[in-house]
């Protein structure tokens, strides 16, 4: 069964389960009830990553363009919003959240990754400026090399059961990455004002290399198979994931 990052922090302390990987306000849920400590952040396992997504199926973006760019024009000014003034907005972003028809956790709990600080354990807060980051870095635009990134690891761990040149790799991200809607939605807000122009990437959908990874193995997007070969644990090329096991050298 699956159980619902709301309940996670009941069912640890019930002790139906022993630990859970889970996005906040529920680590810091368990840390206030004194029942579990988180152990590390996904911020020191890929720093910078990329997390929630706001996906849409194709035919409802192209049946209904003017609503998903004012959903997506929406979304950015949210994003801004939180980041603005070196996130001065977010006790009030933490106040709307702790309502019960929001999120519904208490103030403190949210509060407590929300406003630049997490706290692993009572007496142990630690300063993290960069935990939450909704709007600066373009943290919002969708690069293909982050689907990429995510597809290497399904690759490597067998999800994707068969080797596949860089172009398959950079074809399936396209199909799924949209930032031609984010930047229809991004350019009408510089237009209108609402965001400064500067605020929307020049690039062509793939970030440089990227460092900032707990292994120390640096990321290129643009070479998906250069970048498996890296990695000393999980598929090699011409390894392929069958019903009786993996097969191939």
């Amino acid at each position: 069964s699956v159980t619902p990052p709301p309940q996670m922090p009941a069912t640890l302390e019930a002790g139906t389960i022993e630990g859970y990987c889970v996005g906040e306000p529920w680590n810091q849920a368990a840390v206030q009830k004194k029942i579990g400590v988180p152990i590390i952040t996904d911020d020191e396992i890929w720093h910078d990553n990329p997390e929630k997504v706001f996906g849409l199926r194709k035919d409802f973006a192209e049946k209904y363009p003017a609503t998903t760019k004012a959903m997506l024009r929406a979304i950015i000014r949210a994003q801004q919003w939180l980041d603005a003034d070196g996130g001065k907005n977010r006790p009030e972003a933490v106040k709307i959240l702790s309502q019960p028809n929001y999120v519904g956790a208490d103030y403190d709990v949210i509060a407590a990754s929300m406003t630049g600080k997490f706290t692993f354990e009572p007496g142990d807060t630690r300063e993290a400026p960069g935990f939450n980051i909704f709007f600066d870095k373009f943290a919002g635009y969708p690069f293909y090399s982050d689907a990429i990134w995510y597809m290497t690891q399904m690759r490597r761990w067998g999800q994707i059961p068969e080797d596949h040149d860089d172009q398959w790799y950079f074809d399936e991200a396209k199909a799924v990455y949209r930032p031609d809607l984010y930047l229809t939605a991004a350019k009408s807000l510089a237009e209108d004002g609402k965001i400064p122009a500067a605020a929307i990437p020049e690039t062509d959908g793939f970030r440089g290399e990227q460092g900032g990874f707990i292994d120390g193995i640096t990321y290129d997007g643009k070479q998906p198979n250069g970048y498996l070969a890296k990695l000393k644990i999980g598929l090699k090329k011409g390894q392929r994931v069958t019903a009786s096991g993996v097969t191939g050298n």
